[in-house]
This record gives C-alpha cells, structure tokens and sequence, in this order.
C-alpha cells in the first residue's frame, strides 16, 4: 500500500473512490465532481481528520471492488449505478454523497468548485445585494404582483 495524501489507500482504491465520486456527480454540461476537484476536496478533509467514518468508507469501497469481481472503477457505468443503487441506503455511502455534494458547491477557496462553475450552473451570483433593498426589481420577474422565487 501507499499513501497517498494522507489517505492509506493503494492508488487502486483511490481509483475507485473517484470513480464513485463520478457516479454520484456524473459529467453533463458541466464537470462530474473530479473534474470539478471534489475527489481533491474529501482528501484534503481526509487529511485534516475532518471525516469521520473513515474506516466504513474504506470497507464499503473494498466491498464494491468485491462485489464488481474486482475493480470497481473497470466494471461499465450501468453496473456501477447497479452496484451503488445496492448500498444507496448504508450510512458509509450518505455520507460520501454529503461529501461529493460539499466539495460540488464549495466555495472555490475551499479547494473544490475551480471558477465557480456549479454556481455558474445553478444562477448563484456571489456577494452582496445591491443597494440596500437588494438587486432592482426586474419587472420581467414578476407575475400578478408576485417574485418569482
């Protein structure tokens, strides 16, 4: 074994770790969640000692290279939705969804999210209101005297 980061894992099981990673953020008109640096962000939290259950998530990565016939990570996409579907409900796997979804949405200072792109994705514009009520109203936004949210 070698380490890696921090993390004691053969770079085998980090192949795999960022495979499932890519699985829970898949890559659509924007990154899958190691191209946008989440695999990064978890071993840097990794390596703070800022995640607990570490030994259950490198039981349940094991398991899925157990469960695939070896490599998790070499197995298709459809088996590996498959496989993940099958321990969708174990607290190791919630708790790398929680993860996935931190480093996703981060703020880029954080190591993750490089150039704000899942903000760009969903319309979030960071800093203040402008003025002291907040941006002017757009009267393209309203609908019979409602904001749209």
């Amino acid at each position: 074994m070698t380490k890696q980061h921090g993390l004691i894992l053969a770079g085998i099981t980090l192949q795999g770790l960022r495979a499932v990673l890519d699985r829970i953020i898949p890559a659509d008109d924007f990154p899958c969640a190691t191209g946008a640096g989440v695999d990064q962000f978890i071993v840097g939290l990794w390596d703070a000692g800022l995640i607990d259950q570490k030994e259950e998530i490198l039981l349940g990565l094991a398991n899925l290279d157990r469960v695939a016939g070896g490599l998790f990570q070499l197995v298709s996409e459809a088996e590996q939705d498959r496989l993940l579907q099958d321990v969708s409900h174990s607290s190791w796997f919630s708790k790398l969804c929680e993860l996935a979804a931190e480093g996703y949405y981060s703020d880029p200072n954080n190591g993750a999210n490089p150039d704000a792109i899942s903000w760009t994705m969903i319309g979030y514009r960071p800093g203040l209101p402008e003025g002291p009520s907040g941006p002017p109203l757009d009267p393209g936004d309203a609908i019979r005297g409602r904001l749209l949210a």
